[in-house]
């Protein structure tokens, strides 16, 4: 599956590492969960780059969710932890899409 790279949204990591900051604890990982997916910001960003493409390889925006559902211990990795780059978490991401592609 070939995606376009898209930049790294500071915005968006920058806004879930502050929530975070106020409404967790630094090992909460629950809290942690459902900040990364609040108002779905990350998976918009990335719907809004690939969707043309995604769509030809089977995805709606429903299966996308899904699929990036089970990246949430990644996202979290990148955007609170800062435990890996944007780079490997785009990845990580390209690996499970190519895992559940209809290609």
């Amino acid at each position: 599956m070939e995606l376009s790279p898209i930049g790294e949204p500071m915005h968006i990591k920058n806004r879930i590492k502050q929530i975070g900051k106020v409404m967790c604890s630094s090992n909460d990982a629950d809290c942690h969960k459902v900040i990364v997916w609040s108002n779905n910001e990350l998976v918009k960003y990335l719907w809004d780059a690939w969707s043309e493409k995604l769509k030809a390889y089977g995805y709606s925006w429903q299966k996308f969710l899904k699929i990036l559902k089970l990246m949430t211990g990644d996202i979290i990795l990148w955007a609170i932890k800062d435990s890996i780059t944007w780079d490997e978490l785009l990845n990580r991401v390209l690996s499970i899409l190519e895992a559940y592609s209809e290609r």
